[in-house]
């Protein structure tokens, strides 16, 4: 009884080691693109942005903190592999706010539309992962 479980084991250990070894030199390599979300705030009012994000993303909503007149503020930096992500997969929909005013939205973004931003630069990353 006792070979018979010692047999087993040894088959076991053999299998699960060379079942593994080949996996672990194997290279990735995939495209990664990121992007960083600012609001520009040009007008003469401090702004509050509160916003959904996709449900990729975990669909939680998040508020910004106060933007004052004529500063931009990152609200949201996201990731993806194989692409850029845009505006519709990262948000869900956005509202502009006057910070003195929370009840009434001056602007409404739902759904978020892409053609709503501007792309300031565009580049896809090379990551290597092991």
């Amino acid at each position: 009884m006792k070979n018979k479980i010692l047999k087993l084991v040894l088959i076991l250990i053999l299998v699960l080691s060379v079942s593994c070894s080949d996996n672990d030199d194997q290279i990735v390599v995939d495209y990664g693109g990121s992007a960083y979300y600012f609001i520009n705030n040009k007008t003469t009012k401090d702004l509050v942005v509160i916003f959904q994000k996709t449900e990729e993303l975990g669909s939680e909503i998040d508020t910004t903190t106060v933007i004052p007149s004529t500063i931009s503020l990152l609200i949201l930096e996201d990731f993806l592999f194989g692409q850029n992500p845009v505006p519709e997969d990262s948000f869900e929909g956005i509202k502009v706010y006057e910070a003195s005013n929370l009840s009434d939205p001056l602007l409404t973004f739902s759904p978020v539309d892409n053609e709503e931003w501007t792309i300031i630069s565009q580049e896809l990353v090379d990551y290597d992962l092991v």
